[in-house]
């Protein structure tokens, strides 16, 4: 049986708010990973960030990255698709602000061009919610259920 809309409903619930994940990317054959904030929605997640950064640099060299938060793991695409004022970012822009407002206004500088929105269109993930353990493919838009209790202490 697809679960694939039954996965996506339990990734919008766990992951569309603001949510603390580490984001990996590779730098020369070496991994690197950092706490980011970041924001599910409709296959993606969105992180503000800015240019410079080493993420963006390393992104830029290969888009390929992992996404963790506790159990949760995903892969996905990364790109830079630009500074939140952009046309086409407006509407993500309103809702960014909201979703992050706990920092936004103190730490997302629109008034510097290399302030950014990094989207990385996932590809795969493993999620768990309600005993269960979800294995999405959103290339395929199939999902497999299996029953998992979640006996790990945070």
């Amino acid at each position: 049986m697809n679960y694939f809309e039954e996965a996506l409903q339990v990734m919008k619930d766990l992951y569309g708010k603001d949510v603390v994940m580490s984001l990996a990317t590779t730098n020369n054959g070496k991994a690197n990973i950092r706490n980011v904030n970041a924001y599910y929605k409709d296959k993606c997640f969105y992180i503000t960030t800015y240019a410079l950064s080493n993420k963006i640099k390393e992104i830029t060299l290969n888009p390929w990255v992992a996404l963790c938060h506790n159990l949760f793991v995903a892969h996905g695409e990364s790109e830079n698709i630009g500074h939140p004022l952009k046309e086409s970012n407006k509407r993500l822009r309103k809702e960014l602000r909201q979703v992050f407002s706990a920092f936004y206004d103190k730490h997302v500088n629109e008034a510097d061009e290399n302030t950014c929105i990094l989207k990385t269109t996932l590809t795969d993930s493993v999620v768990f919610a309600n005993e269960f353990k979800y294995l999405i493919n959103f290339e395929t838009r199939t999902a497999k259920r299996e029953d998992f209790i979640i006996d790990i202490i945070f």
